[in-house]
């Protein structure tokens, strides 16, 4: 269990859980490890809300304490050591630098009580209040410049083009083969390849800097005046870029996000570094559509898997931004005859 300071609980904005909110469950009986921590630091929890999952397999529940405030509650299944171990060194290599939540107790065991950020995030924030756009964008740049410029922990392997090319192997197979059902000829399939392999073997050759991983609004909480992350779990270096390509053209700003906009987080970013905007920029165009690409697998993925509304929101944009990004390289514009061929009738 974590000592020295007090516990110190968000108090939460918003009301508690309504009839609409996810049903009730037993905290006792489905999380005792939790229930154990919360008797250990003398809370006595007065109402708790299990909250979504991730892509993992760990557990969270918002737990709220007769007076009001509130702390996480997350258990961590035992083929999620490696996840809870990561995310502890890297918290522990972030604090000081940038603000992540503190860990309250933790019984080595996989259960976990954790500060609670809060039930808005940056992306719902700026969604919202299109006055806080600018100054919220600028917040999330401070933190990923923060988390640039520190030495690699080690935590996990550098970016390399294995998983790079992987990523948008899984993308092609997801649009083509899952969601149209109309997999590439092998001509097709050529063309692809080498636009792929041309543009992981650039991006590889960026300057590099320590990455967040998944550094976008969900992930990034308005907090005492400063942006918060969490899920860094999967931290690890790469190109300088990569979490500002996170941050701005994906699916919590697709609907919003301006060129003005971008291009004052970039110049926020370049300055924060000491790099030349310019030159930053057109980096992260390329590291970008690699990832727009990924993200575009992501969502046919959820879609043919029957996961589809929100997803069918967000694969149009998506997929426009490939093609905006889209350069007249002669790789680059090989894959953009095929992107017009066989794509166009999704991006509507």
């Amino acid at each position: 269990m974590s000592g020295g300071a007090p516990l110190r609980m968000k108090r939460p904005s918003t009301p508690p859980p309504t009839p609409d909110a996810p049903p009730a469950f037993d905290l006792a009986a489905e999380f005792p490890g939790i229930l154990r921590l919360l008797a250990r630091t003398g809370c006595e929890p007065a109402a708790a809300e299990r909250l979504p999952g991730d892509v993992g397999r760990r557990c969270y529940i918002r737990i709220v304490l007769p007076d009001g405030a509130s702390l996480l509650g997350v258990a961590y299944p035992p083929e999620e050591a490696d996840s809870r171990r990561r995310w502890v060194a890297a918290r522990a290599a972030l604090e000081g630098r940038v603000r992540v939540p503190r860990i309250l107790a933790d019984d080595g065991e996989g259960h976990q009580l954790v500060e609670d950020l809060g039930t808005s995030d940056l992306a719902s924030r700026l969604a919202a209040r299109p006055e806080t756009r600018a100054a919220g964008l600028a917040g999330a740049v401070r933190a990923a410049a923060s988390i640039a410029a520190l030495p690699d922990p080690g935590i996990n392997p550098p970016f390399d083009f294995a998983l790079f090319r992987r990523e948008l192997e899984l993308a092609r197979e997801a649009v083509f083969d899952l969601l149209l059902r109309s997999p590439l000829s092998e001509g097709e399939r050529a063309v692809h390849d080498r636009w792929a392999d041309a543009l992981c073997r650039e991006i590889l050759a960026h300057p590099q800097a320590l990455a967040h991983r998944d550094f976008h609004g969900n992930n990034l909480f308005p907090f005492d005046g400063e942006v918060a992350a969490i899920d860094f779990q999967d931290m690890r270096f790469g190109p300088d870029t990569y979490d500002v390509a996170s941050l701005l053209w994906e699916r919590t700003t697709l609907d919003w996000m301006t060129p003005e906009l971008a291009r004052g987080a970039v110049v926020e970013f370049a300055a924060w570094r000491r790099l030349e905007a310019g030159d930053l920029s057109r980096r992260l165009d390329r590291v970008l559509l690699q990832r727009a690409w990924k993200v575009c697998g992501t969502f046919a993925r959820a879609i043919a898997q029957g996961r589809g509304p929100v997803y069918r929101q967000y694969l149009p944009g998506e997929l426009a931004l490939v093609r905006r990004l889209l350069s007249d390289a002669p790789e680059d514009a090989a894959f953009g005859g095929l992107f017009e061929a066989r794509l166009r009738p999704l991006l509507s």
